[in-house]
């Protein structure tokens, strides 16, 4: 059966001199993976521009069910981005989260919410001027309600360390990864009150800090979770600030 719905592309992989399996975060399916035939010939159906990660398309989808390849037709790019592409610290921001997407989610049921989040981080990030920095961090936080293990915002003066096992604030101090120090929990802390609308500044240090605190967290609640390898790229990023 033919559908025609949005999607965002996360990752490629060759497999043909004009074929690729792309897999692709879908507003009405989730995650699928689908066989695409691209070019760059006049004669081209799909170009292979068109279907690159990061990308945000329409597309017609050949759903057919209990297969795990899907094929894909009749692309066309929804969101153009103007600067994300052309600016190194945006474009490392993106594809850190691309990564995190990727590897994170594994879910073939839709999750509105979740699409939006993601389209509209991108498309902001692309047109913020100024205050963009922390896009990544804010990302990562408000990821964590959609993949199941949002942290209890419990935080008191007897609760004061962070427990990445447990997902809450705790009386007690855990050695790191298991753990947040009273700093790190802190800071921690403060992103239940943080938005793109609404960001509190911070410094070099509690940036590095915290995107290592997030992505421990991350990995105490998601067994086997690999490690980024853009994550590397992000931390000189920073510290190039």
């Amino acid at each position: 059966m033919l559908h025609t719905t949005q999607g965002i592309v996360l990752h490629n992989i060759k497999y043909a001199d004009k074929k690729i399996i792309s897999k692709i975060y879908t507003k009405d399916f989730g995650l699928i993976s689908a066989n695409v035939n691209v070019g760059n010939g006049p004669k081209a159906k799909i170009k292979s521009g068109v279907i690159q990660p990061l990308t945000q398309i329409e597309f017609v989808l050949s759903l057919k069910e209990n297969k795990d390849i899907q094929q894909l037709s009749e692309v066309k790019c929804l969101f153009v981005y103007t600067d994300l592409q052309s600016n190194f610290s945006k474009l490392c921001i993106a594809q850190f989260l691309n990564e995190v997407l990727y590897k994170c989610l594994k879910e073939q049921t839709p999750n509105d919410d979740l699409f939006d989040l993601i389209c509209h981080t991108y498309q902001w990030l692309d047109q913020a001027d100024e205050g963009y920095l922390d896009t990544h961090i804010y990302f990562l936080f408000e990821l964590t309600k959609h993949l199941g293990f949002y942290p209890s915002n419990n935080r008191d003066r007897h609760l004061a360390y962070f427990d990445t096992m447990e997902g809450k604030f705790q009386s007690s101090i855990k050695s790191f990864p298991l753990g947040f120090d009273f700093w790190q929990s802190e800071l921690f802390s403060d992103l239940f009150a943080y938005s793109l609308s609404n960001q509190k500044k911070i410094n070099r240090s509690e940036r590095l800090a915290l995107l290592d605190c997030l992505l421990h967290y991350y990995k105490m609640q998601i067994p086997g979770l690999m490690d980024m390898k853009s994550y590397q790229v992000m931390q000189e990023m920073v510290n190039d600030m």
